[in-house]
């Protein structure tokens, strides 16, 4: 007998500025990250992207399908190829895919009203110097 707690699942629904679109991202919950890579900054607007993610992933659209649009990332810092997926009509970002983790769904907490602390942080090398340190936790999947 395993002593293993089973997986907590959650989902999370995400929509954008305008209201155009709207999904819901279900899976296994593995938590809130900060994420200072070069691209999330890029893609974000901001210092860092706030993500949570979600293992063996589930997303359904229910609005605006024909709204979502998907740049293929593929200068990324760890060399792994991310499909972001953004609304057309106002931009937001809502959830990447990474293409080496298919069951990965790394969703935007912005899009889905979300203020989890975030449990560690990504590419700590890119982060500005006057944002405070998180925790000492490294990222495992």
């Amino acid at each position: 007998m395993s002593n293993k707690a089973a997986p907590k699942m959650s989902s999370k629904e995400c929509n954008c500025l305008c209201g155009a679109v709207s999904v819901t991202v279900s899976g296994v919950d593995k938590g809130a990250v900060l994420c200072h890579c070069t691209n999330c900054q890029k893609s974000s607007g901001s210092a860092f992207m706030h993500n949570y993610r979600f293992m063996k992933s589930d997303i359904k659209v229910h609005k605006g399908e024909d709204k979502i649009r998907e740049f293929k990332d593929t200068n990324t810092k760890s060399r792994a190829t991310l499909l972001r997926h953004f609304c057309s009509v106002c931009g937001s970002p809502l959830y990447v895919k990474p293409l080496a983790f298919e069951d990965l769904t790394i969703v935007h907490c912005s899009s889905a009203g979300d203020r989890t602390q975030p449990q560690f942080e990504l590419f700590e090398e890119n982060k500005h110097s006057w944002i405070g340190k998180l925790s000492s936790k490294r990222a495992s999947l």
